[in-house]
């Protein structure tokens, strides 16, 4: 989700690189199913070694009554009656975010009203829900500016121009035609390390300029620099990251050592389908 125009990424290369958000994101849907597969290959084998180890558990008859089985931590809270108007909704708002009809900021809050509305008209109601989840945000909230301070330093301070130009330092001419594929590459640890804003502000278009000389154009190295964002999800500069292991109740080094290996073969996974079907090229014969 994090490499579709409206998860961020897309959008900052777009801007950056002055393309089309949809010359970004079309052509690598192909390569994202790729990745998809991997994922799902990923789990389907830990499932498999999950059930050895654990084995099975067989129930006795069916006394169970399996419409009282919830996996809500809030089951109260539930509302199955009108599960096709909130599916009505949640369809409604994914299409006006792909048709970009509002800023993001505002579609989700239109959204959130309308859901709070129906499923909780009482005001008391819509207190204890925002209550509940109050926590969680003010967390991710506090992540946020402090990733923003963080970002302010790296850029003020010109460290993300003295890396990008470090970087280029160190790739051979003789590499220049592979630009893209390096750029895929290099879009894993510097998204790890800095926020998606240094990266696709600062070091992409100075890797675009370079690329441009070789004969690689702006939207092969945009889609080039997206394929990185699956590790990015692991880096401690992503505030949802910090729920996602809050709310499962693990560590995030332990999240970080456990995932990243993965995190790393799926994009790899990602960039090799792109390869195949030239979606941004190997080498420039420029």
């Amino acid at each position: 989700m994090n490499m579709t125009p409206w998860g961020g990424p897309t959008a900052r290369a777009a801007s950056a690189l002055h393309v089309d958000p949809s010359d970004i994101f079309v052509p690598m849907i192909p390569a994202m199913a790729a990745g998809v597969v991997a994922i799902l290959v990923i789990a389907y084998m830990y499932g498999k070694r999950e059930r050895a180890r654990l084995g099975e558990l067989h129930l006795q008859g069916d006394e169970i009554d399996h419409s009282e089985i919830s996996v809500s931590q809030f089951p109260d809270a539930r509302r199955p009656k009108l599960i096709w108007f909130n599916g009505a909704l949640t369809l409604a708002l994914m299409c006006t975010l792909i048709a970009g009809l509002l800023p993001l900021p505002v579609l989700f809050m239109v959204a959130f009203s309308i859901a709070m509305i129906v499923n909780y008209p009482c005001l008391q109601q819509q207190k204890d829900r925002v209550a509940a989840h109050a926590g969680s945000v003010l967390a991710v909230v506090g992540l946020i500016f402090a990733a923003g301070i963080f970002t302010g330093i790296l850029s003020g301070t010109g460290m993300v121009d003295a890396m990008s130009k470090s970087l280029l330092a160190v790739i051979p001419e003789a590499m220049g035609p592979y630009l893209a594929v390096i750029t895929a590459l290099v879009s894993m640890p510097f998204t790890f390390f800095m926020s998606n804003d240094a990266f696709y502000y600062g070091v992409l278009p100075v890797l675009a300029e370079a690329a441009s000389h070789y004969g690689i154009t702006a939207v092969e190295m945009a889609r080039a620099s997206i394929v990185g964002q699956p590790v990015h999800l692991l880096s401690p500069l992503v505030p949802s990251t910090y729920l996602l292991v809050a709310l499962a109740g693990i560590e995030f080094g332990d999240h970080q050592r456990f995932t990243l290996k993965w995190a790393v073969l799926v994009c790899l996974c990602i960039m090799f389908a792109a390869l195949l079907m030239g979606i941004f090229p190997l080498f420039s014969t420029l």
